[in-house]
């Protein structure tokens, strides 16, 4: 757990800041761990895996979210594209992304609690009185798809 909020932190998406100084109309959403067990093909445990996520049942239509919809892919069109590859000799390549959604940024304002466990180390007494203004997609956030989509989309346009 504590890896994952660092490498939050070192990516910075977030900012910590008063609850006191976020609008009165707005409503922290709430902080979710979602816990795995990675087993080797064997069955074997491998590692314990944490992610933290947003509650995105807590987001209000209008209010911190607008657009949710993202293509899917059909998994035939990736199988005949790879296929298409191979035929004509050409290369493809895989890529994997850590923390894939955080790369994208918010386009609206979206504050978090901050998560169970863990307190800001200038008042570690008082976590309470904190709260994580996200500056990009977190998991669980119903606009995550939509944003990384859109970010993806940018950058093989780009290319």
């Amino acid at each position: 757990m504590k890896k994952e909020v660092k490498d939050h932190e070192e990516r910075e998406h977030w900012e910590l800041v008063l609850r006191s100084t976020i609008p009165k109309s707005a409503r922290p959403i709430q902080a979710i761990w979602s816990l795995k067990r990675k087993r080797f093909p064997d069955g074997t445990l491998n590692k314990h895996k944490a992610r933290l996520c947003a509650h995105g049942g807590m987001q209000t239509w209008g209010e911190n979210y607008w657009e949710t919809y993202s293509p899917v892919v059909n998994m035939l069109t990736v199988r005949l594209i790879l296929a298409i590859a191979h035929i004509h000799k050409l290369d493809s390549k895989s890529i994997d992304f850590v923390l894939a959604f955080p790369q994208a940024e918010l386009d609206v304002d979206i504050w978090m609690a901050l998560p169970k466990g863990f307190a800001p180390e200038e008042d570690e007494e008082h976590p309470l009185k904190y709260v994580l203004k996200l500056k990009k997609n977190l998991y669980g956030l119903k606009q995550a798809l939509f944003n990384w989509f859109d970010k993806l989309k940018a950058g093989l346009v780009d290319r």
